[in-house]
């Protein structure tokens, strides 16, 4: 599959609104992301990505057992370092969801060096080439996304996000956890 094909399916702005917040821009704080019902979720195309440790790719965006949270950061990013340990908690205290990471813009050795320094368990990829922040209208890290198991996107949150935030998002698919 070729790494470089991103796209999202056609979507109303009420199920894709992505609010400009962390490293990219100067708005503090979080969205207040909502969940976006089941009926008017944009199919996303499957993207891959080289994971940091392993010959596997990380693909998002296909149909799978459990919810899927992708969470897009860099070693470089404050607020990113910041939220990267609640992420590792609720990956932890949630198996029944997916997490994997993608390291946006940053290199794959610094990115490596972090996730192990962080304790990072879940899996995680690298894009070099901003395919998938470009392909999902990324506008600034972290950005946060959720993906129902049908790979369909749920939810979009720009900036840092909690361990609670995650849960009530992942809680508001209405799928388990």
């Amino acid at each position: 599959m070729p790494r470089a094909i991103i796209a999202l399916a056609a979507a109303s702005a009420t199920t894709a609104v992505l609010l400009v917040a962390g490293c990219g821009s100067s708005s503090a704080g979080g969205s207040a992301a909502q969940v976006t019902p089941a009926a008017d979720r944009p199919a996303a195309v499957p993207v891959s990505v080289p994971s940091l440790d392993g010959p596997r790719d990380i693909t998002i965006g296909r149909p799978g057992a459990r919810p899927t949270v992708v969470n897009l950061w860099a070693s470089w990013c404050g607020p990113c370092k910041e939220e990267m340990p609640a992420v590792q908690r609720f990956a932890t205290a949630n198996p029944g969801v997916r997490v994997v990471g993608i390291a946006i813009d940053d290199a794959p050795d610094a990115a490596r060096d972090f996730a192990r320094e962080v304790g990072v368990k879940f899996p995680l990829g690298v894009d070099s080439d901003d395919g998938v922040g470009d392909g999902y209208g990324v506008t600034g890290l972290p950005t946060t996304f959720l993906l129902d198991r049908q790979g369909r996107l749920a939810s979009t949150w720009a900036g840092p996000v909690t361990e609670d935030d995650l849960t009530a998002l992942v809680s508001g698919l209405g799928e388990g956890s």
